[in-house]
């Protein structure tokens, strides 16, 4: 194959990679609100991992500049999520301090 052609090839595959990725964010936000209201906050986590980690393989997949928006996408969604999983952390061990 010509470099030409495998360019071709690849940016056919990362274009396949991210409506793969929307289709499957849309599949979680499905299975996220479908449990009632009594499971949004485990639909929620449930979805911010999932976004993280599809964000993750696709971003570690596709090497070089072209594909840099991924890997910032990724560290993003990523700081976001441990800042996330911090305050809810934090939250719960307040919540077990007024429990008596």
């Amino acid at each position: 194959m010509e470099p030409s052609e495998l360019e071709a090839q690849k940016e056919k595959n990362s274009n396949l990679s991210i409506a793969l990725i929307f289709v499957n964010l849309i599949l979680l936000v499905i299975f996220a609100f479908s449990g009632g209201e009594d499971e949004n906050g485990v639909g929620l986590c449930v979805l911010g991992i999932g976004l993280i980690f599809l964000l993750g393989c696709y971003a570690f997949s596709y090497h070089g500049k072209g594909y840099r928006l991924g890997k910032w996408l990724f560290g993003i969604a990523l700081v976001i999520g441990i800042i996330s999983f911090g305050f809810l952390w934090y939250v719960w061990q307040l919540g077990k301090g007024f429990n008596h």
